[in-house]
C-alpha cells in the first residue's frame, strides 16, 4: 500500500510542475514578445502615440498571453484535480450501485 500512496503522490506532483511550468513558459513568452513589440515601436514613438489605437491592438495580444500563462500556472492544477474528483465520484458511485 505504501508503494501505490507514492505512485500517486508522484504523480499528482508531476501534474503539479507540469502546470506550472507551461503556465510560466506561456508567461514569459508573451512578456518576450511584448517587451520586442515595444522595443519595435519605440523608434517611432510620436507616431505610435498619435495613433492609440493601433498601439493597443497590437499590445492587446501579448497582455492576452501573458494572462492565460499565469492563469494556468496559478489555477490550472486546482481545475484538472477537481475534474479528476468529478470523474472518479461517478465512477465510485456508479460501482456501488451495481
Amino acid at each position: 500500500m505504501e508503494k501505490r500512496k507514492n505512485i500517486i503522490i508522484a504523480r499528482e506532483g508531476l501534474i503539479l510542475l507540469a502546470m506550472v511550468i507551461l503556465g510560466l513558459g506561456i508567461y514569459f513568452f508573451g512578456r518576450h514578445l511584448n517587451n520586442v513589440y515595444l522595443i519595435q515601436h519605440s523608434a517611432a514613438k510620436s507616431r505610435v502615440m498619435q495613433n492609440m489605437q493601433y498601439s493597443l491592438v497590437g499590445y492587446a495580444p501579448y497582455m492576452k498571453m501573458m494572462s492565460m500563462g499565469l492563469s494556468i500556472a496559478i489555477i490550472g492544477y486546482p481545475i484538472i484535480a477537481a475534474i479528476r474528483f468529478i470523474r472518479w465520484s461517478l465512477k465510485t458511485l456508479k460501482q456501488k450501485e451495481n
